[in-house]
Order: structure tokens, then C-alpha cells, then sequence
């Protein structure tokens, strides 16, 4: 019993520990597999919040978490091991082993969260001899392997100004912040919410820093900093001096109460990267409003354009190759027969004309230049070019189609059809910018930076996105403690600027 996962013998917990070592999460999960990605995405879509938990299909969503896991999906498994331990009636398992050996599986492959979950077992009593000294121990081990979740608990805990007599929190507040810090990083927006209140002091620097780390943290799904603020520009704190906004504003704090609920009811899976677009920082002004929630949400979540035509797909007869399918490349076809032949072998072709020690790379296209489906037995096309005969025509078999693994449009249509992607037109023409650039037009811009730098796995999210004003800079990744410089980025605008009114300076809210 000793050997398994859930007794690791691990350091036990400083809280006085004098350096911390930022570590990501990402850099340390097993690559995730596209079909499995594919499944968990879809049980995510099935347990949709708008769907009364009594009627939502858990045995579906228990299979597809199950296959998923099986493929070593880290986030599956961890999912399935909650949905195991949930209340659920149509849950098929409820049997706690079975979850904690999930959570094992998953620290077995080295993924930071599943020690901070293994941590909250031994806290609340699932494993046996557990304690609060052993799930602190997990907890600090999770932290230095890059869990978010358990960089923000202990970096609060350990945030204090002193040490709590009854070992509630602890007075070591560099190293505290140094964790929230490389939480918030991650883009996890809970810790933007413990940072805010950190940072709130008496001085005008340190209520703006506070403002914006808030602000950052409802982007990233946080419903407690949305809360929080809305309870800034309703005023609370400004007779002591502690409010961080120093005055009231009922129309923001509105708007970030009607937020808060909804970050609140998905669970932190709904992001806003595009918050300015519906709730900029003052001194700008608010666009005018419809009063309906759903236009914050659609306006402040990410976009996307519609996606591109798949090769072949429209096309007629012949050519057609269905969606998600392909058909192999020229290089990697290994037999070619005349065109005055019967075709030998069901599958797709493509017709080549050129000498027969011409590479085949190098060939010319005789007919569309697209592969053509035949069967055993038909005979082929002639060519589109008269004076090309049948015999001169040679046609390369490329096999039949092939199921393509899951594709990125494949998740994004997911995205879209669960509520947390918005579809927005194609701009006509591509703009794009370096991250040193001032905006040059009004709208959602996308960041990127090249593939192999070396933040790419944290930085190129789905959700990296921003509502940018025209002549304002760009936001800059040392907002989010990312150690990018802004010359590396580059921005590719993607739409969707506010409407105009007609009045100098008011704008509403577009979609």
C-alpha cells in the first residue's frame, strides 16, 4: 500500500521557505491527443449548465471522460475522478477507490493538479492516515510542479503580514505574491482575484494596480473579481479610504455584477478577453448598453472567423472528399498506370502527364489537378487538354480517403455551439501589427508569438485576445507576469469594433 501514489512520501511543508522556482503547468502534461480532446470537449458540452443537472445525460458524459482518460487525457481523468465523487444520480460509478485511482494515474504522468487534488483527499479524510500535515504537503508539491489551483491557495496562505496562531496563514508574503503571480500567469483568474486585495492599500498606485489585476481577472473567468469590483464602484470602502475606485459608478457596478453571475454559472469555462469592448476601466467612457446580459457575454468573449472551405469538400462528381477526410499526397504514391488501362483498385487518383523519367513532383497536371474517385473496373476520364492522348496520361493512385484526427475548426464549432466562442466575419483585408506598434484601427485584435518561442505553449491560447482602441497600445504580457517582450508579439486584428451613435464620442455596444 505504501508504494501507491497516494502515499507518496514527499517534504513537508515550509511556509517560511525563502525562494520559489516559477514552474507552468503546461510544461509538464503529456501532449494531449487530438480525438481525446475531442471527446472531452464534447462531455464538457453535454454537462451544460443551462440543462437541469436531473436531465443532463451523465452516462454519456461518464463514457466519453472514460475514453477520453484512457488516451492519457490528464484533464478527463481528473474530471471523471469529480464526476465519480459527485451526487449525480446517473453518474454510473460512484465508487471513491476508482476515483483516487484516476488521480493517480494522472500524478503518474506528472500533472501538478493532480497532486493538488490528491492534497484535498488527504485534507478531507479520503485516504487513509491522511492529514492536514500530508495534504500540505501535496499541496506545496503540486505548487512547485506548476498547479495554478495550488500556487494561489498556498501564495494566499502564506500572504499574511504575520503567522496566524492557529496556522491559518503564514507571514511570507514575497514568496505568497510570487505564487499568485505565477498562477495569474497561467491564466488562472481566482489568483488575480487574491492579488487585487494584496495589492489594495492607501496609495493611488497601489488602488490602480489593484483595479487592473481585478479587471485582468474577470477576463480570465474569475466571478470573484467580478464581484469584487462591482462592489468597488458601488462604493464600498470609500468613507474609510480603502475603496480603490474613489467614487461611485452604480452603471459599472452593474455591469460587473450581471457578469459575475454569469462567470459564476459556468464555472470559471466562460472567458471575456474582450472585456473592454462592453466594461472599459474609466476614464473611458461605457458604450451605450441593451441592458441584456447576453450582449456583455457575446461582446466581451473571444471571436473567431467562420472556417476556411476544407480542400475538395465542395467540389463535385468526382472530386468530392468528404469533410473530415483526406487523401494521401503524391509523394507518397506508389503506383501509376496509363489512362488507356481499366482502373486497377478503387480509390482516389490524380492524372500527371510528363516523360517517364520526369519525377513525378515535376509532372504537369492533365486533367483538374484535384484527385478523382474511381472503382475496380471503371475507366478513366480522358484528358482535359485535346492534345493529349489517353496513352500519354498517367494516372497516380493515392488510395481512398482517410478519417483526418479532430481538427482545430473541429473544437472551435464546439466552442461556438456550447456559447464560449463568438463567430464573427473575416476583415477584408489582414491587419496585422508588432506588439511595440500603437493600434492602428478600433477592434478585437488576436496575440501571438512565433511557435518556437520558448513561451509559446503558455502564450498562444485560444482566448489571447483584446479589445483595442485605435492609437493605444497593445496590452503588454508583464500585465499577466508572462516574460514576453511586446517586440515579440504580433496582433492580428480580427474585427468587431463598437457602433457608432452618431454622437461625438458614444459608441455602442456591436456585434
Amino acid at each position: 500500500m505504501s508504494d501507491l501514489p497516494r502515499y507518496e512520501k514527499l517534504p513537508l511543508f515550509n511556509p517560511h521557505r525563502k525562494t520559489f522556482t516559477c514552474e507552468h503547468q503546461g510544461q509538464h502534461v503529456p501532449p494531449v491527443d487530438p480525438q481525446a480532446e475531442l471527446w472531452f470537449q464534447q462531455a464538457l458540452a453535454l454537462d451544460d449548465p443551462n440543462i437541469y443537472v436531473g436531465k443532463r445525460d451523465y452516462p454519456k458524459i461518464y463514457q466519453l471522460y472514460t475514453q477520453a482518460a484512457e488516451r492519457n487525457h490528464w484533464k478527463a481523468m481528473l474530471n471523471l475522478a469529480s464526476l465519480i465523487l459527485s451526487d449525480n444520480a446517473g453518474v454510473p460509478v460512484h465508487a471513491r477507490e476508482v476515483a483516487i485511482r484516476w488521480v493517480e494515474k494522472a500524478m503518474q504522468l506528472g500533472v501538478p493538479d493532480a497532486y493538488d487534488m490528491m492534497g484535498t483527499y488527504h485534507q478531507t479524510g479520503m485516504i487513509k492516515g491522511g492529514d492536514a500535515t500530508s495534504a500540505y504537503a501535496f499541496f506545496q508539491r503540486a505548487a512547485d510542479m506548476g498547479s495554478p489551483s495550488a500556487q494561489t491557495f498556498l501564495g494566499f496562505k502564506m500572504s499574511g503580514n504575520y503567522d496566524s496562531p492557529d496556522g491559518e496563514f503564514w507571514g511570507n508574503a514575497t514568496i505568497g505574491m510570487e505564487m499568485l503571480q505565477c498562477a495569474l500567469s497561467q491564466g488562472y483568474g481566482d489568483a488575480a482575484d487574491d492579488l487585487g486585495y494584496l495589492y489594495k492599500d492607501t496609495t493611488p498606485e497601489s488602488k490602480l494596480r489593484a483595479l487592473k489585476v481585478f479587471h485582468e481577472g474577470v477576463k480570465l473567468g474569475s466571478a470573484k473579481c467580478a464581484n469584487s469590483l462591482s462592489s468597488e464602484f458601488s462604493g464600498l470602502g470609500l468613507t474609510s479610504g480603502r475603496n480603490i475606485v474613489g467614487h461611485i459608478d452604480e452603471a459599472r457596478a452593474e455591469r460587473y455584477s450581471k457578469l459575475g453571475d454569469a462567470l459564476e454559472f459556468y464555472g470559471g469555462r466562460l472567458k471575456l478577453p474582450n472585456l473592454d469592448k462592453v466594461l472599459p476601466l474609466p476614464p473611458a467612457p461605457l458604450p451605450k448598453w441593451d441592458g441584456d446580459i447576453q450582449t456583455l457575454i457575446d461582446g466581451a468573449k473571444a471571436v473567431t472567423s467562420p472556417p476556411k472551405a476544407q480542400q475538395g469538400a465542395a467540389l463535385p462528381g468526382r472530386e468530392f472528399i468528404p469533410h473530415g477526410y483526406a487523401v494521401s499526397s503524391l509523394e507518397q504514391s506508389t503506383m501509376a498506370v496509363a489512362g488507356n488501362q481499366i482502373v486497377p483498385r478503387d480509390g482516389y487518383w490524380l492524372a500527371l502527364y510528363g516523360a517517364a523519367s520526369t519525377p513525378k513532383n515535376q509532372q504537369i497536371p492533365a486533367r483538374r489537378n484535384t484527385p478523382e474517385r474511381y472503382q475496380a473496373g471503371e475507366r478513366f476520364d480522358a484528358s482535359s487538354f485535346a492534345w493529349l492522348t489517353v496513352d500519354q496520361v498517367q494516372w497516380h493512385y493515392l488510395g481512398e480517403a482517410y478519417a483526418l484526427p479532430p481538427q482545430r475548426d473541429d473544437f472551435l464549432k464546439h466552442m461556438i455551439d456550447a456559447g464560449f466562442l463568438r463567430e464573427v466575419p473575416e476583415p477584408a483585408s489582414p491587419v496585422r501589427c508588432n506588439g511595440a506598434q500603437r493600434c492602428p484601427q478600433t477592434g478585437i485584435w488576436e496575440g501571438r508569438v512565433a511557435d518556437d518561442h520558448p513561451m509559446a505553449a503558455l502564450y498562444n491560447r485560444w482566448d489571447r485576445q483584446a479589445f483595442v482602441e485605435k492609437d493605444h497600445a497593445f496590452p503588454q504580457p508583464a500585465a499577466q507576469f508572462i516574460d514576453v517582450a511586446a517586440h515579440d508579439l504580433q496582433w492580428t486584428y480580427l474585427g468587431s469594433p463598437n457602433a457608432e451613435t452618431g454622437m461625438s464620442g458614444i459608441r455602442e455596444i456591436g456585434l
